[in-house]
C-alpha cells in the first residue's frame, strides 16, 4: 500500500489491518509511506492495542442482538404495538387506515415526530449490524413495517422541493375517493413531486374538513402554505410576510394546545383561500403578477396619494418606469438604482407628499428588488 495522505486512528488501523493479512503465497503486507505516519501509526496502535489482546469490541454480538430486539420493542410501543402476522391479514383499506393512524399519532408534536425517527434509525442500523442472526431474520418482517411509517412521515416532515406539476394526479386521486366514498390515502399524495396551493379546491376542503388524520392534514397544509409563501414572497413582500406572520401564529397556538386540531384546520384553509382571493383580486383589478405588489404597496398610502379614484393607473406607471429602467446586476449598482429611483419619483411627483417621497421610494425600491432581481431572467 502506497500512502501519500494523511490517515489516522480507526482509518488508518484498518488500511494497515487489510494490508496485512496473508492468504496462499503472500505472508505479509508491504507499506511505502511517501507522507510520514508513523507518528499517528504509534498512537492509533497504542489506542486498539493497550489492553494486550485482552480487551473486548465495543460491544459483543450477543449484545448487539439483544439491543435490537429490545429496541424493537420500543419503536412498536411507540406505535401501539403491532403483529405482522395482523398486518397480512388486513385489506388494502384497512392497512391504509391503520397506517394513516400511526402517522397522525407520530405528527402530534414536533418532539414526538424526531422522538420516532431517532429511535427508527436506532433500530435500522442495529438490524444493518445483526442480520447474519436467524433471531433477526424472524422480526425482518415488522421492522419493515416500521420503516415503512418512517418513510411517510419523512415524506410529510422533510418534502423534496416543489415542482410544478402533476396537479391533476393530485385532483383525480381526491375526486377518485370522494367518488368511491373510500379512504383517503393523504400520504400518497406525499409520493408525488407537487403539492400547492391549485390544489386546495371545493373538494379538497370538503376532505380536509372530515374528522380523522387531523396532524397528517395540518402537515400537508402546512407545506402548502409553506411553499406557497415562498414561491410568492419576491413577488410580493409586504403580504407574504403578512400570511407568514399568521401562520406561524396558527401553528404556535396549536403546538402549545390553546387551539385545537379542527380549529386549526380552519385557520389553515382560511389562509389558503386568501392566497385563491389574492389571484381572483388581481384579476378583478385588472392587474397583472408583477403589478399586484406594487398595488398593494401604494393603496396602504392611499391617505398620503392627492389622487381620486382608482389607482390602477398610477400602478401601471410606476411598474413600467421600473422595468423600463432595469439592467443586468442593478440591484448591485448604485447608479442603475438612482435612475429607477429618478424615474419612479417622477411618476409620483405632486401626487405624494415630499416629505413622505423618500420613504415610499425607499419600500417601491424594496419591492422591485425582490421581484426583480434577477432581472432578465426574471421580470
Amino acid at each position: 500500500m502506497y500512502v501519500d495522505k494523511i490517515m489516522k486512528g480507526h482509518n488508518l488501523m484498518q488500511a494497515i489491518a487489510r494490508v496485512n493479512r496473508v492468504f496462499e503465497s503472500k505472508p505479509s503486507g508491504l507499506v511505502v509511506d511517501f507522507i510520514g505516519i508513523s507518528g499517528f501509526l504509534a498512537e492509533a496502535t497504542k489506542k486498539y492495542t493497550g489492553s494486550g489482546g485482552e480487551g473486548k469490541p465495543t460491544f459483543e454480538f450477543e449484545e448487539a442482538v439483544e439491543l435490537c430486539l429490545e429496541q424493537l420493542n420500543t419503536v412498536k410501543t411507540m406505535l401501539g404495538g403491532f403483529e405482522s402476522a395482523t398486518m397480512k391479514t388486513l385489506s388494502p383499506a384497512e392497512w391504509m387506515k391503520w397506517t394513516n393512524k400511526q402517522v397522525n399519532e407520530i405528527l402530534k408534536t414536533d418532539e414526538f415526530t424526531d422522538r420516532y425517527l431517532t429511535e427508527e434509525r436506532k433500530l435500522s442500523e442495529l438490524v444493518a449490524m445483526t442480520n447474519s442472526d436467524p433471531r433477526i431474520w424472524e422480526i425482518l418482517e415488522d421492522v419493515s413495517v416500521i420503516q415503512k411509517i418512517r418513510e411517510t412521515v419523512r415524506k410529510i416532515k422533510f418534502p423534496k422541493a416543489i415542482e410544478r406539476n402533476k396537479v391533476q394526479v393530485i385532483k383525480d386521486l381526491i375526486n377518485k375517493s370522494l367518488e368511491s366514498n373510500k379512504i383517503v390515502d393523504l400520504a400518497e399524495m406525499y409520493n408525488l413531486d407537487k403539492i400547492d396551493i391549485s390544489i386546495v379546491d371545493d373538494k379538497f376542503q370538503a376532505i380536509v374538513k372530515e374528522k380523522g388524520s387531523e396532524n397528517i392534514k395540518i402537515e400537508l397544509l402546512r407545506r402548502i402554505l409553506n411553499d406557497e409563501i415562498r414561491i410568492r414572497q419576491l413577488k410580493n413582500i409586504r403580504k407574504a410576510t403578512t400570511l407568514k406572520d399568521e401562520l406561524d401564529k396558527v401553528l404556535s397556538k396549536y403546538h402549545k394546545n390553546s387551539l385545537d386540531s379542527i380549529a386549526t384546520i380552519k385557520h389553515l384553509l382560511d389562509l389558503a383561500n386568501e392566497f385563491r382571493n389574492e389571484d381572483k383580486r388581481r384579476k378583478e383589478l385588472g392587474l397583472d403578477e408583477e403589478e399586484l405588489a406594487f398595488y398593494d404597496l401604494l393603496s396602504s398610502k392611499e391617505s398620503l396619494l392627492n389622487k381620486q379614484g382608482p389607482i390602477q393607473d398610477l400602478v401601471h406607471n410606476v411598474v413600467a418606469s421600473v422595468k423600463k429602467n432595469l439592467q443586468l446586476d442593478w440591484t448591485i449598482k448604485e447608479d442603475a438604482k438612482a435612475a429607477i429611483r429618478l424615474a419612479v419619483k417622477k411618476e409620483l411627483k405632486g401626487i405624494v407628499p415630499f416629505s413622505e417621497l423618500d420613504n415610499l421610494l425607499k419600500e417601491v425600491i424594496e419591492q422591485a428588488e425582490g421581484q426583480f432581481k434577477d432581472w432578465p431572467l426574471v421580470g
